[in-house]
């Protein structure tokens, strides 16, 4: 037997209690994100809220499922070298400016005092790992990492740094950067070849 269709009003109420948790998430931080100031922000009743999320725990949840991004799709084709820049580079502009990178250092905080938020957490760094490990193992198929690069240890190389300046040092994400941390991951190309045609 098909469900019936859900309200549009209800899907309304909770759509406007969630877009206002991420607002609220965003603004203040996840600490900031109660029943109380949604309702005070979105003139929700408290009771229609309750009536979607049980408690503000849920409330939060909600905010930072609507704020994980959707996973990069990875092309079928392509030049594994230049995806893997591609790919690096939208991550270092994501860490600059999107508002799910703001959330980070709270986030973290929060899943230590409440494990419920762990899946998320989990969530948000799979996201950006599963279509990164692909591509590398694809250049591990094509030989270029170096013999018996583990892909997984690859990728921690190559966003570790790029998380640990978004959170920690503050220095720059740059295109340059992402450069850089592949051309140390990448086994080096053949030798460049001298005028006499010998090796460099």
């Amino acid at each position: 037997m098909p469900l019936a269709p859900l309200d549009p009003r209800v899907a309304r109420s909770r759509a406007a209690v969630i877009r206002t948790a991420a607002e609220v998430l965003v603004e203040a931080g996840p600490a900031a994100v109660t029943v109380d100031a949604v309702v005070q922000r979105s003139g929700v009743a408290r009771s229609t809220i309750y009536r979607h999320f049980p408690s503000s725990a849920d409330v939060l949840r909600a905010a930072v499922d609507a704020l994980i991004p959707d996973t990069p799709q990875v092309p079928a084709r392509g030049d594994v070298a230049v995806l893997l820049e591609d790919f690096l580079v939208h991550l270092a502009e994501e860490l600059r400016t999107s508002a799910w990178a703001q959330l980070l250092p709270g986030l973290l905080e929060l899943v230590a005092r409440d494990p419920g938020l762990e899946p998320h957490r989990a969530e948000l760094v799979e996201r950006h790992r599963a279509p990164l490990r692909e591509l590398l193992h694809r250049a591990a198929a094509d030989g270029l990492l170096p013999a018996g690069t583990d892909p997984d240890a690859a990728a921690a190389r190559l966003v570790g740094p790029l998380f640990y300046r978004r959170m920690v040092s503050g220095e720059e994400l740059s295109a340059a950067l992402c450069r850089e941390l592949l051309a140390g991951v990448l086994a080096p190309g053949p030798a460049a070849a001298t005028p006499d045609g010998g090796g460099s």
